[in-house]
């Protein structure tokens, strides 16, 4: 007798085999109709479909070939699998770079999480999403490795010019890159003027995560500190930890005073 695995890899090890079993899980077809829609030769599908019904996966009827209960059981447990795989696939190159320390939910919350890595062929498509994903809602909470002028210049925009709430907490090296910056300086120093912003500084921020509204976006980092990716997910979990960290480092943060940005 064929053991689990065996019968795992009899679908998984050939992509005819799945066509077959899932045109005939479409609707009930005879062998010519099978054949016009799977590219395989007669004997290949001849014996596919021999090899389904010996497994009483499918049965004939008069001509046709049709999925028996125990066929759409199989078929439906195997097409989960694959789709669990589909989406560990796209986690996996992304979470190298999320320090597995923080990783304190279940990282199934994550498999529907639109994932953004670092594109050398447009260097500059993640910052864009990122700038957009501050953009999509009128509260903004987060904690930050990084100020980047284009991110100080965007939450400027939508708080200076706009009516979103901003809140953020900053590293200390953040709040030097803005100094060096007189644009950026320029900016912040408005933003700290303003009732809708308030910015803090913690030296402890272990990783940049932005809450915007009811969405959550993490930014994947390697150990330099270089922009590798991003998360982006509405999951209720991730975001209950997204502001509990948020939370975390703002109670131990001192606020900005707006003098020492000088540039």
């Amino acid at each position: 007798m064929e053991t689990a695995l065996d019968e795992i890899a009899f679908l998984a090890n050939s992509e005819n085999r799945v066509a077959v079993f899932e045109t005939l899980v479409e609707a009930p077809r005879n062998r010519d109709e099978v054949r016009d829609r799977v590219d395989a030769s007669r004997v290949t599908i001849a014996r596919i479909l021999r090899e389904l019904e010996e497994r009483n996966w499918i049965e004939q009827s008069g001509r046709a070939y049709e999925v028996t209960p125990l066929g759409e059981w199989m078929y439906d447990e195997f097409n989960s699998l694959v789709d669990e795989m589909e989406a560990e696939q796209q986690l996996r190159e992304a979470l190298q770079w999320f320090p597995s320390d923080l990783l304190t939910f279940d990282v199934q919350c994550l498999r529907d999480a639109e994932i953004i890595l670092h594109d050398a062929s447009d260097a500059t498509a993640l910052i864009r999403r990122i700038v957009k994903f501050h953009r999509s809602g009128d509260r903004i909470r987060g904690i930050a490795r990084s100020a980047a002028p284009v991110f100080i210049e965007n939450l400027w925009e939508v708080t200076v010019h706009g009516d979103a709430q901003a809140e953020l907490v900053l590293i200390p090296e953040a709040l030097d890159v803005i100094r060096t910056h007189p644009p950026s300086a320029r900016q912040f120093r408005e933003m700290l003027a303003e009732e809708n912003a308030h910015y803090s500084v913690y030296e402890g921020i272990p990783i940049s995560v932005g809450i915007v509204n009811g969405a959550v976006g993490i930014n994947l980092t390697d150990e330099e500190g270089t922009l590798k990716g991003g998360l982006k997910t509405e999951n209720e979990t991730v975001h209950a930890w997204a502001v509990d960290l948020f939370k975390t480092c703002r109670e131990e943060a001192r606020p900005v005073d707006s003098d020492t940005i000088t540039a």
